[in-house]
């Protein structure tokens, strides 16, 4: 069990809607100018007790340090000295509940429509061509322009090196450019059986380790006109699409961001480092001259029957899959459009039409669920923790949808089977899967609270090495590495740090977090709810113990797991009925209810809807499970350990956070591997599959990342 772990998230499956009960079908919410005899109205207290430290962040107050203007580092949000805790944060976190045990449609589901990229390799498949005016595509050849001197130093002064796009005169022998300027009338010497021929040059810059040469694309004589298979706007929104892939590919960050080591900024088509990812960034994801397909650009074109089927801006892109994560969601999950097909969550808590939607009237629904002040028992002394200087916390990953052997099921009639090891990546994204369904946080159970959620180590240790209780410290960015290559301990037990904290434009530091112990309180009011409205919601208040919900900042890293509680004396309900008696009575007190008993008759009625409908009981056994996490694995994104490692130790936190290694070794075929590959994000409940740390052999990154990347270095 050393090498096996929890991924930080996991799903909660999202059923299609059809076989739902009918209490939970989509229809128009009640009106709201009388209250139904048998429907209920008032109010719960509940309380709040923080389990895991829980970040409340003062986003608009960051601050940075001095020569890091890159690195955030977030204070705790307070109000009159105690910790606030905003009421629609806790609303945000019910509602998510009350969507996924309901089964209702999802709230948001935006920006989805684009088609996820995968990594593709093969060059053979593309063709160097020319965009002329009206669309019409010509096919060019293409010979390397030998610039770099393989360690992203230029061969010649600024002054003679080409831009992108310009128009050169070039002297090629074998493929290969001898001899250019950018003197378009010089002359140029050339021997018998070399060519002199003016071109354009296509020039990315070093983004490869090793690179020592751009491209030379020329024309054909004749010129060939290549016919295209789809419409000219078709090929300009794939170009978009292709970009956008590539863009959430890599971690959404300035690349003007990318610093060296002497902490300057790196230019965009300048090294910051010769070290695994301190290459500059491909250029189309900043050149303003890259962004747009317009007449007189150079690119690339996949052929189909020698017709184009799709223009690229690099030669090796990456391919789009042929349908969207908003094609594999059935239609009756998205977000409500009209007022008519709301949701039990959407009737509940509220909703508001989608933008395209938002001109049919009516555009938004207020719901009848309000939350009310939350306030914190304690104040900022004792609720506080705070950290000096403050605290760096590990990298938060971002969502990669492209990886579809974490997102996708095997079919959208069954979210709650993952892709089967194995399936080759080509045939992840297609019609006929779907998606996994809601996303949640596991609970990362099994840890010795007191020590873990310690982060000072004696001895000068690097506390994120150092395991406590079997587990790492996941939510602490490991030290500086002493070198690029990554060099283990002496004992080989973990990796080498320098004393410096790593503070830099990809993790956040913060100032303090709220103890666990900690309480807030506030109270839920709700307007003529039926009873497996007010039942769903008794539920969420009263989940096993052991079992918690998650809320605020750094989830992933363990934060933020808070136990409800229902506060027995602060809970006041009533019927239409009785409503309808005092206001005919007018005695000037509504009749004395036990609104406890209320609350518990609820939630049986409504965990008997849960009984009738076997797919509503497999997402409450999914929630529980999640709620509760395993105290038998740790919580961590993705990652791999060097061989040398021993054998049975778990592996720490690489310094240099390089979790893209695991899914590149995710992807080695069985046969090379020797044991299975190609895993899935397993299921929830009732899975024996589990994620492992993979080893690779650190030997091949020591000194950088020379030697990587020479089989195509004019990329």
């Amino acid at each position: 069990m050393a090498d096996a772990f929890l991924n930080p998230y996991t799903f909660i499956p999202a059923f299609p809607r059809k076989n739902l009960p009918e209490e939970l079908h989509d229809k128009a919410p009640l009106a709201r100018n009388y209250l139904r005899p048998k429907a209920w109205t008032g109010r719960i207290a509940v309380t709040l007790t923080v389990e895991t430290p829980l970040l409340l962040l003062d986003t608009s107050r960051y601050r940075t340090l001095e020569g890091r203007p890159e690195h955030q580092i977030y204070p705790v949000r307070l109000r009159d000295g105690r910790p606030h805790l905003p009421a629609t944060s806790v609303k945000g976190m019910l509602r998510a509940g009350y969507e996924a045990i309901t089964n209702s449609r999802f709230g948001v589901f935006e920006a989805h429509n684009e088609q996820p990229g995968r990594k593709t390799t093969s060059v053979t498949e593309m063709t160097p061509v020319y965009v002329e005016q009206g669309g019409r595509v010509v096919r060019m050849r293409m010979a390397a322009l030998p610039l770099y001197d393989g360690e992203g130093d230029a061969l010649y002064p600024p002054e003679r090196i080409p831009r992108h796009g310009e128009r050169i005169k070039a002297v090629i022998s074998r493929e290969r450019v001898i001899d250019f300027t950018r003197d378009l009338d010089a002359e140029l010497p050339a021997k018998r059986g070399d060519q002199a021929v003016i071109g354009i040059a296509y020039v990315t810059g070093p983004n490869i380790a090793g690179k020592t040469a751009e491209r030379f694309f020329y024309f054909e004589e004749p010129r060939q006109e290549l016919p295209t298979a789809r419409p000219w706007a078709t090929l300009v929104d794939g170009w978009r699409q292709t970009i956008t892939a590539c863009e959430e590919a890599h971690d959404r960050k300035n690349p003007h961001e990318r610093r060296p080591a002497d902490r300057r900024t790196a230019k965009p088509r300048k090294r910051a480092e010769n070290g695994l990812g301190r290459l500059a960034w491909g250029a189309h994801l900043y050149g303003d001259e890259w962004q747009a397909l317009k007449p007189g650009a150079v690119c690339f074109a996949l052929l189909t029957d020698n017709r184009v089927e799709r223009l690229c801006p690099a030669l090796v892109p990456r391919r789009l899959h042929p349908v969207t994560p908003r094609d594999l969601l059935p239609r009756d999950l998205w977000p409500a459009s009209t007022y008519g097909r709301l949701s039990a969550a959407d009737r509940l808590f509220g909703w508001v039409a989608p933008a395209a939607k938002k001109r049919v009237p009516p555009a938004a629904y207020r719901g009848r669920l309000r939350i009310g002040p939350v306030t914190c028992d304690d104040d900022a002394r004792t609720a506080v923790r705070r950290f000096g200087d403050s605290l760096p916390l590990a990298i938060l990953s971002t969502p990669k949808p492209q990886q579809g052997r974490f997102y996708l099921a095997e079919s959208a009639a069954q979210p709650d089977e993952p892709i089967s090891p194995g399936t080759a990546k080509n045939d992840l994204y297609k019609h006929g899967r779907g998606l996994r369904g809601r996303k949640a946080y596991w609970h990362h159970a099994g840890l010795d609270a007191k020590q873990y959620w310690n982060p000072e180590v004696p001895g000068g240790l690097d506390p994120s090495q150092v395991m406590v209780g079997g587990r790492y410290r996941e939510y602490l960015r490991p030290r500086v590495p002493v070198d690029v290559g990554g060099p283990l301990t002496a004992d080989k037990r973990r990796y080498a740090t320098k004393a410096e904290q790593q503070r830099d434009s990809q993790n956040r530091s913060i100032e303090g977090w709220v103890k666990p112990g900690t309480t807030f309180r506030f109270t839920i009011e709700v307007r003529d709810v039926d009873d497996h409205e007010l039942g769903a919601l008794a539920w969420l208040l009263t989940w096993p113990d052991g079992c918690f919900h998650r809320l605020g900042f750094g989830r992933p890293l363990g934060f933020g797991s808070v136990r409800l509680e229902i506060d027995a004396a602060g809970v006041e309900l009533h019927s239409g009925a009785d409503y309808q008696a005092y206001y005919r009575a007018l005695d000037g007190d509504l009749p004395d209810t036990d609104g406890v008993e209320i609350l518990r008759n609820a939630r049986k009625a409504f965990e008997a809807l849960l009984e009738s409908s076997a797919e509503l009981k497999v997402v409450r056994d999914a929630m529980l499970e999640v709620a509760r996490g395993r105290h038998d694995l740790p919580v961590h994104y993705p990652r791999t350990r060097p061989e040398e490692f021993p054998p049975g130790l778990p592996a720490p936190p690489n310094p240099h956070g390089d979790n893209f290694r695991w899914f590149n070794e995710n992807e080695k075929p069985t046969k090379r591997t020797g044991d299975e590959r190609r895993r899935s994000l397993p299921k929830v409940l009732n899975d024996d599959s589990l994620l492992k740390v993979y080893p690779y052999r650190s030997k091949s990154v020591k000194g950088g990342d020379k030697g990587r990347g020479r089989q195509d270095r004019s990329r």
